[in-house]
This record gives C-alpha cells, structure tokens and sequence, in this order.
C-alpha cells in the first residue's frame, strides 16, 4: 500500500466514523421526538426507552451507514481535489480510479460487512426492539405468549384464508370468523360465524351464514351450528408468533416465502424484502463511486458543496429506492426488478460519472 493509499484511506474512515456518529444521532433525535407522547402516554421508564433505542441502532446504523459511505468519499476525495493533490496525483500519471482504488475496495468490505450485520445482528435486535416498545412500554402483550390476537389473518392451505376480530388461544375460540375459499381468483365459498371453537378434533362455528358462489350465482344458507371438517388450519397454527420479515435472516424469510407459496398466498412482498436483504448493503459501494466522480470534478466543491451532495444524492435514491419496492410489491414490477432498481440506476449513473471524471 502507497504513502498516498493510507493517507486516503485515514481521512476517509474518519469521515465515516463522524458521518455515522451524526446521522445515527439526528435519527435517533427524530424518532425519540415522535414518540415520545407515546412514551409519556404508556409511563415509559428511562431505563425501557433507553433499552429500546439501545436494540433499535443497529438497524439506524445498517440504514444510515450508505450515507456515512458517501459523506467520506466526498470529504476526503473533497478536500484532496481543494488542495490540488488529486490534479498532482494525475499529473503524475496515476489515474482517478487507481487513487479512488482504496476507497471502493474498503465499500465493498463494508458492503459484505453489511450482509452479514442485517443477517446476523439486525433480526435478533429489531425483534427485541418491538418487543420492548409493544410489550414492556405499550403493554399490547407478547406476540407469541398472549393469549388474545385482534384482527387475525391467515392464509391456510387450498386457497383458504381466515379473519377473525379475536382469536383466544387459551379456550381455541373465534370471534367474528369470516373463512374465504378461493378457486383461483374468483370467490368460491364464504362462512360468516359470530362464534366458532375447536372441540378437539374439527371447527365448529355458531350462528353464521354459509355462502356458494357458481356461474355468477350465490346460494345462501343460515346456520346455528356447522361443523367444519375440510378446515386444516389447527388452533396451533393460529396461535404461531408472527414475524415481520425485518426480524427474519434470509434463511427464516425464504422458509416463510416458500410456505405462504404452498398455501396460495400472495408472495410479491415478501420477495421483494427478501432480495432487499442483499441489494441495500451495496448501496455504500454505488455511492463510494458516485462520490468519487462528482469530488474529483473541476469545480472543486467545498464542504457546505459537499455536504448538499450527499444530502441530495441520499434522498433521491432512497426515494428512487422506495418507489421500486411499492412497484415491486404490488407486481407492477418483477420483485427482483423492484429490489435492485436503485441499485441498477445508481450504478448506471456512477460508472457514466465516474468514466467522464476519469477522462
């Protein structure tokens, strides 16, 4: 390594280490300002808030680390472009990329860095995070331990999908169950039960109305009692903790993708969090060679200059990033299309950049 590598690379991961300081902090103060008639609200302890910002920055700093990435590039290749260094490194026959060498080479290390903090760290403390926030401070109760669950959904097997307002997992009874079968997309069945309990073998619903859809007709039947053999969701399966996916690793995501697809369920967004998993780390590498281009420029930004730099490009791609997601999500877009849309144009944009910069 070059005198002239480690002099880079000095200012460059202590422009990161600021960066990340800062914007970790301006989150944090944001966030802690929304809440914080909800903390007040629930009688929140200082010790419980604490606690949950303390298992929240993990995924602040995971968030917040592309924009420290960029912050360091423009401030360090900034301030070198200022002092001329970059035209005198040139002028001596190095290149831009070559003298920008140390700093993608150290993104793409913080890129696989990140992959595996957001497999590793990021769904243990986020899960316990909204337990703090939902259990210790909301006292809404454990998600996998209590014994009520309001407006449950279920997507079981053969295109069936379950609604309950309530769901008590301690006497197996329904409140309000609405049981929907499919034949593709088209409605093929519907029971409406005000009550409905497992006696141990099979569902049982109380006061309802059965419902048959066929050749745009409806066949109506009302009932004081029905049992419901053909269901095979088990009270297990209702009563099973539900995770969102930014408490699951790829592993425990791709298992849950994979049993909503046996069941029939719509599978677009969960897809798109999946492949989200690997496309969002390497953001701080496309804005390393971003960075590179727009600090080595002729007009030589100052640090207010540099500064709005990383602002305007953090935000424009965070939307850019945010609007493939949604697209994604919805099926507008192929999910992997959705995942890595921000990546693909960014990186489109850094190369052209980086290829003029570099002439």
């Amino acid at each position: 390594m070059k005198i002239h590598d480690k002099y880079i690379l000095s200012s460059f991961w202590k422009n990161i280490f600021l960066g990340l300081l800062a914007f970790t902090t301006i989150y944090l103060t944001v966030d802690f300002n929304e809440k914080i008639d909800d903390f007040i609200d629930h009688s929140a302890t200082v010790f419980q808030v604490v606690s949950y910002y303390f298992f929240e920055t993990p995924w602040i700093i995971l968030l917040v680390l592309p924009v420290a990435v960029l912050l360091g590039t423009v401030f360090s290749l900034g301030k070198l472009s200022r002092d001329n260094e970059v035209t005198a490194l040139i002028s001596s026959g190095i290149p831009l990329v070559r003298i920008a060498m140390p700093l993608i080479l150290s993104a793409f290390l913080i890129s696989v860095f990140s992959i595996g903090f957001n497999e590793i760290i990021v769904p243990c403390t986020n899960h316990r995070a909204e337990e703090i926030l939902h259990v210790d401070i909301e006292k809404i109760g454990d998600r996998s331990t209590s014994r009520f669950k309001k407006n449950l959904h279920y997507q079981g097997k053969n295109n069936m999908t379950y609604y309950a307002e309530k769901y008590d997992t301690k006497l197996k009874a329904l409140t309000n169950v609405i049981v929907q079968e499919y034949n593709g997309s088209h409605l093929k069945t519907r029971v409406d039960a005000k009550k409905g309990f497992w006696n141990g073998t099979m569902w049982v619903f109380i006061d309802g109305v059965s419902r048959s859809f066929s050749n745009n007709e409806e066949s109506t039947e009302r009932f004081s009692r029905l049992s419901m053999p053909k269901l095979e969701v088990k009270p297990s399966d209702l009563a099973r903790k539900e995770m969102e996916p930014e408490e699951m690793n790829f592993v425990q995501l791709k298992e849950y993708i994979d049993k909503i697809k046996r069941q029939g369920g719509s599978i677009n967004k969960y897809r798109v969090d999946l492949y989200f998993k690997f496309s969002f780390p390497f953001t701080s590498l496309l804005f390393t060679i971003i960075g590179t281009a727009l600090s080595a420029s002729k007009r030589k930004p100052s640090m207010a200059t540099g500064f709005g730099l990383t602002l305007l490009i953090s935000f424009t791609y965070y939307g850019i990033l945010r609007l493939g997601q949604a697209f994604g999500k919805s099926g507008v877009i192929h999910p992997l299309i959705g995942a890595w849309s921000g990546n693909i144009i960014f990186l489109v944009l850094g190369g052209f950049l980086l290829y003029k910069a570099n002439k």
